[in-house]
């Protein structure tokens, strides 16, 4: 039974976020003793594919007393609570459980606009309750899950926060991405250069110097949600992140340099990122549901040095894979969020933006305020050509090949609309305008596998919108459905008395 609690704002840390979880029957203490070699990677990939509770487990096979670590799997997973489907993705940003889609973007757009908040400095935290350094490290040790049968390594790191800061600390950069366990002391993941992490990195090696990092486990649920948000460059993510949730972070400082990380965190492991040093890395099944056994790549070493955490500590990951996780709650509804803001600071009639989970984070759905579009006095192909540049040639637009544009009959978080619109209303090559000039993110399967694997892969706007949309004021159909076909009194009457029927409440 699903609580009548209505947080009002975002959990401060991972524990507070869990209790929620539980006060809503939405989270599933295991305590039974499970493998970390494939079975608890399994069992959440499961809960994944039948949108179950998430999953916290606290016996892990080889893990030694209250150390590192219990586990948590799908911490933003969806959620098959009556009217709660995306509750976790709200609960971390401060929002009720049954908030929709068009809540959650909106949310997420209106904080660009707050002035930043950036962390407020501690001396120290829970995050410092327990400390280890250099040759008390043993990284091979821990009961790290292995995630998939094909997977190169062991990843430690799917749902962790990396901080990086450029040389001169004029920016500081949150955001998410993988790490394999390579040694006692070491992790492997790729650094991908057009990424922010990749753009502090190359300043690093110019320099000839290694780049400290932090990588973070268990923060607070909002900055998770935003390290994986592409917002522009040089803009600091945590001074975002208090915006959004209303208040500074408390941060403390490193023990081995002057990073910031948050006092709550569950896990802070630190060091530096080798400019020089590299190791296989991968393969891992990545977020758009496909792996390539036995390609892996060589990739920097990041050397850690201590390792702070709680009592009791908490790795949250994600089994990245076919559609639904957090790559796509995450990552996906972080990237439509920013687009949207994109798009209205262009001037661009924009009210709604989506990247449809069932895409894998490939596609954007787009909607217009179509009265906002009339008094453009445009058509088709002016509107999605400058849209396409706008969208397309953004920092999030390099993530995303496929952009649909949708008129205001479509709602763009109901993927059953947006097929219908592209079926019934995108006339192929007429209806469909193609850009050459931007790149694509690599990892997408078909641009470094297809049949001409380069990494300036076309990109695409698809109007799902007719001709008239763009000119008339009255759309000469109506629709076939329970809101188009009917007068709204007999819906009225239809939605009181449904359980009279004998329908089960909806």
């Amino acid at each position: 039974m699903a609580s009548s609690q209505n947080y009002s704002e975002a959990a401060g840390d991972l524990r507070q976020f869990l209790k929620e979880l539980d006060d809503e029957n939405d989270l599933l203490v295991i305590k039974s003793e499970v493998d970390p070699e494939m079975e608890l990677a399994a069992i959440t990939r499961r809960v994944y594919e039948t949108e179950d509770k998430a999953p916290l487990f606290e016996n892990i096979t080889g893990r030694v007393g209250n150390g590192l670590f219990r586990v948590l799997g799908a911490p933003v997973g969806l959620s098959r609570v009556p009217g709660q489907r995306l509750g976790r993705i709200a609960k971390s940003l401060g929002l009720p459980s049954t908030a929709t889609g068009k809540e959650i973007i909106a949310k997420i757009n209106d904080a660009k606009h707050l002035k930043p908040l950036p962390p407020n400095e501690v001396a120290s935290g829970p995050v410092k309750e327990h400390k280890i350094f250099g040759d008390e490290i043993d990284l091979t040790t821990l009961p790290t899950p292995r995630l998939h049968q094909h997977d190169g390594g062991k990843f430690i790191q799917t749902f962790g926060m990396y901080i990086v800061q450029r040389p001169n600390g004029t920016w500081t950069n949150w955001s998410i991405t993988r790490a394999m366990v390579h040694g006692k002391q070491t992790l492997v993941g790729p650094i991908i250069p057009k990424q922010d992490i990749g753009v502090i990195y190359q300043e690093w090696k110019d320099l000839g110097k290694d780049m400290p990092f932090a990588l973070c486990f268990g923060v607070p649920p909002a900055a998770i949600m935003v390290g994986g948000m592409p917002i522009p460059k040089g803009e600091d993510e945590a001074g975002y992140i208090g915006a959004l949730v209303g208040k500074p972070l408390d941060a403390v400082k490193c023990e081995t340099s002057d990073l910031l990380v948050p006092a709550n965190a569950e896990i802070v492991m630190e060091g530096f990122a080798s400019i020089s040093e590299t190791a296989p890395e991968g393969p891992m099944m990545e977020y758009h549901g496909l792996v390539y056994p036995g390609r892996s790549k060589e990739c920097p070493l990041f050397k850690v040095n201590a390792i702070t955490y709680r009592e009791d500590p908490i790795l949250p990951i994600c089994i990245t894979g076919r559609a639904t996780e957090e790559s796509h709650t995450v990552w996906a509804v972080m990237i439509a969020a920013e687009v949207l803001n994109i798009c209205q600071n262009a001037g661009l009639p924009i009210q709604m933006v989506w990247c449809p989970f069932e895409s894998h984070a490939h596609w954007l759905a787009i909607q217009v305020n179509r009265q906002e579009l009339l008094k453009l006095k445009t058509n088709m192909q002016d509107f999605c050509v400058k849209l396409g540049h706008i969208v397309l040639g953004s920092k999030p637009g390099w993530y995303i090949p496929k952009v649909f544009l949708v008129g205001e009959d479509i709602d763009p978080t109901d993927l059953r609309d947006l097929l219908w619109a592209e079926a019934t209303r995108c006339e192929p090559g007429t209806s469909e305008f193609l850009f050459d000039e931007y790149g694509n993110i690599p990892l997408i399967p078909y641009v470094a596998h297809g049949t001409k694997p380069v990494r300036n892969n076309k990109k695409v706007v698809r109007c799902c919108m007719l001709p008239c949309e763009f000119v008339d004021e009255e759309l000469p159909w109506k629709v076939g459905s329970f809101k188009g076909s009917y007068p709204p009194d007999v819906q009225r009457k239809v939605e009181r008395d449904w359980e009279k029927y004998g329908f089960d409440a909806l």
